[in-house]
C-alpha cells in the first residue's frame, strides 16, 4: 500500500513540475519575436517607489521596474515601436515624474493606452507619451494633488489621552494629528501642494503642446471619459487596445501586421498562488498562465 502512495506523490509532484515549468516557457514566450515589433509595457496598479512587499499583495508599478521594461524594449531591434497599457488611478508624484521622464527619454516612438482607469499619476505618465488613445469608457483625467492629513484630537480627549511632545523646530509636529493644524501649518502645506500641483499642470501642457491656462482650466479635479478626454484635447483618440497597437506600428514604421511583445507581467510565482488559490480545479495550466482582473474604479 505504502509503494503505491509513494508512486501516487511522486506522479503529481511530476505533473506539477512539468506544469509549472510550462507555464513558466508560456509567459517566457511573449518575450520571442521574430520581425518587427511592437513591445507592450503595463503600468497597472498603484505607482509607487517602493516595489510589492510580498507575493500575495496587489501589484504597484514602480518607476524601477518601468525602466527595466523601457530600457530592454529600446535595445531589442525587433522592437520599433512602444505600447505603455495603463490602468491606474495614480499614486506617487515622484515615482509618476520617474516614468514620465524615462518615457520622453525613449529612443523609439511611445503611444499610450489609457484602459479602464488612468486618473491622477496614471495620466502625468500616458501624457508623456507621444500619442495617447483612450478606450471610449476609460475614467481619465483627475489632474491635481492632495494631501490628507487625519486630525482625531476629540476623540484622544473623549478617552483621556494626552501627548507630552518635545520638538525642535515650530513645524515639527505639523503632521502627528494629535492636535488641530495651526494657520501657519496649514498655509506651509496649501503652499506645497499649490506648487506641486503647478508641476503637474506645466508638464500637461508641454507634453500636449497647450496653453497653461487652457490645462488649468480643465485641470480641477474632475474624471473624464475617454470620449470626452479627446474632445478636451487630453488625449489624441479614442480606441481599444488593437487599435493603439496599431497606431504604435504606423509610429515605428512598420510594415504589416507587427510582433507584439509584452513586459511587465505579474510575477510568476505571485500569479500562480493568486489563481491557484482562487479557483485550484478550473484549468490548472490556465490559472498558472492568465492574467489578473483589470481594476475597478472604487
Amino acid at each position: 500500500m505504502r509503494k503505491y502512495l509513494t508512486i501516487i506523490a511522486l506522479v503529481l509532484v511530476g505533473f506539477l513540475t512539468i506544469s509549472l515549468l510550462g507555464a513558466y516557457l508560456i509567459t517566457k514566450q511573449d518575450h520571442l519575436a521574430f520581425g518587427d515589433s511592437v513591445a507592450v509595457i503595463t503600468v497597472h496598479g498603484t505607482i509607487s517607489m517602493s516595489a510589492d512587499s510580498g507575493v500575495l499583495q496587489e501589484g504597484r508599478a514602480t518607476p524601477q521596474k518601468f525602466k527595466e521594461a523601457i530600457n530592454q524594449a529600446n535595445r531589442d531591434g525587433s522592437v520599433k515601436a512602444i505600447l505603455i497599457e495603463i490602468n491606474s488611478p495614480g499614486g506617487s508624484v515622484v515615482a509618476s515624474d520617474e516614468i514620465a521622464r524615462a518615457i520622453k527619454e525613449s529612443e523609439k516612438p511611445v503611444v499610450a493606452w489609457l484602459g479602464e482607469i488612468a486618473t491622477s499619476g496614471g495620466y502625468y505618465i500616458a501624457s508623456a507619451a507621444d500619442y495617447i488613445v483612450a478606450d471610449k469608457a476609460s475614467i481619465t483625467g483627475s489632474i491635481g494633488v492632495i494631501s490628507i492629513f487625519p486630525e482625531y484630537s476629540k476623540l484622544l480627549e473623549k478617552i483621556g489621552l494626552n501627548f507630552t511632545v518635545v520638538k525642535g523646530g515650530a513645524f515639527k509636529d505639523f503632521s502627528t494629528g494629535y492636535r488641530p493644524m495651526t494657520e501657519g501649518e496649514r498655509e506651509m502645506l496649501e503652499g506645497l501642494v499649490q506648487e506641486i500641483y503647478v508641476q503637474f499642470l506645466d508638464e500637461v501642457a508641454i507634453n500636449r503642446n497647450l496653453s497653461m491656462d487652457y490645462v488649468r482650466s480643465v485641470a480641477d479635479g474632475k474624471i473624464y471619459t475617454g470620449t470626452k478626454a479627446m474632445d478636451l484635447k487630453l488625449v489624441d483618440d479614442v480606441g481599444g487596445r488593437d487599435y493603439a497597437i496599431k497606431k504604435a506600428a504606423e509610429l515605428g514604421e512598420i510594415e504589416g501586421a507587427p510582433n507584439v511583445v509584452t513586459y511587465g507581467k505579474k510575477a510568476f510565482l505571485g500569479e500562480f498562488l493568486s489563481k491557484a488559490s482562487a479557483n485550484f480545479g478550473y484549468g490548472f495550466g490556465k490559472a498558472l498562465v492568465e492574467g489578473r482582473e483589470p481594476l475597478t474604479l472604487g
